[in-house]
């Protein structure tokens, strides 16, 4: 997938986090005020993966992504290798957002607030950086199950008939006009989450 259909996939995800924190009481954050920093961080996240392009194919040329593109290809990564499209890569990080803030916490490393402000972005980061995945699998040429493994888990075949299932398509551009479309719907019950969640809209 491209940028543009990373950036929906990352949305759909930052609003479904937003949410799942506030219904299951996660943060002391403010929602309204968490909403629009898990949006941008999980954006980011959703860029991350791709930081192991060629450096001249990277379009968001600045110091972090230097240093991450360089650290990706020292150690042998290129475009969806084991360093930035793995299942299990995505799947440590996304339970790291969890334990490694709490950790820190606990042993007195940092305070209760910035635990806090730690957690959402890393989850959010993580979020996107797990949309990013799932928006590959969408593709033939899909992300590797576990890091060691070439094995690849895609959730669509090479084509059927005419129509190829890989990145910048027509596959791709019907892909991006429902996620847009589920992220206005989604958008929207995420705004008045707080009072849906609150039974106030059916008490009214």
């Amino acid at each position: 997938m491209t940028g543009p259909t990373h950036k929906q996939y990352s949305i759909t995800f930052a609003f479904i986090v937003a949410m799942l924190l506030y219904d299951k009481d996660l943060s002391k954050i403010n929602y309204y005020l968490s909403l629009p920093i898990i949006l941008q961080t999980a954006k980011y996240g959703a860029k991350f993966p791709d930081f192991d392009h060629n450096w001249s194919s990277i379009g968001d040329k600045n110091v972090p992504t230097k240093i991450i593109n360089m650290i990706i290809r020292t150690t042998g990564g290129k475009h969806r290798s084991w360093q930035t499209h793995s299942i299990d890569i995505v799947a440590f990080v996304l339970l790291s957002s969890y334990f490694l803030p709490e950790f820190l916490f606990v042993y007195d490393k940092i305070t209760e607030v910035n635990k806090e402000v730690l957690s959402i972005l890393m989850l959010a980061f993580s979020s996107g950086w797990l949309s990013h995945i799932i928006a590959d699998m969408m593709t033939s040429g899909g992300v590797r199950l576990v890091c060691w493994s070439k094995f690849k888990v895609k959730l669509v075949p090479r084509n059927i008939g005419k129509l190829r299932f890989n990145t910048g398509n027509e596959w791709e551009q019907f892909v991006f006009k429902c996620i847009r479309i589920i992220n206005i719907v989604l958008g929207l019950i995420c705004v008045i989450y707080p009072l849906i969640s609150s039974g106030y809209i059916n008490n009214w």
